[in-house]
């Protein structure tokens, strides 16, 4: 196998590990809000996330900074899984984000879990 190649292998194997990493963290932070009363505001989560170490992938945010930076009030645990979400990857992009080949089915899947 060429060296590019395994290059690129690598590359895609740390890529799918951060990606389970952080889809892992989300699910965390999801059933432990089924547990909460709402409406619950961000502030309130990043207190509760703050001593605990649910760092991100990239090493330089947790979880409690990520609710820390956003200001919303939500009213169900997947308003704070979308929101979280939302807060690590950015907003949703426009058509040029738009990619024929990604798994759509398998998203929905993983919002339901």
């Amino acid at each position: 196998m060429p060296e590019d190649e395994r290059v690129q292998d690598r590359a895609e194997k740390r890529r799918r590990e951060r990606t389970e990493h952080v889809e892992s963290i989300l699910d965390a932070v999801e059933t432990d809000a089924r547990e909460r009363k709402y409406p619950v505001r961000s502030e309130e989560l990043a207190t509760e996330y703050a001593d605990q170490p649910l760092d991100l992938p990239n090493e330089t945010e947790s979880v409690a900074s990520a609710f820390d930076r956003l200001d919303e009030e939500y009213s169900s645990a997947e308003e704070v899984r979308e929101g979280l979400y939302g807060a690590l990857t950015g907003a949703a992009g426009g058509p040029e984000e738009y990619n024929e080949e990604r798994e759509l089915g398998e998203l929905d899947d993983a919002d339901h879990k």
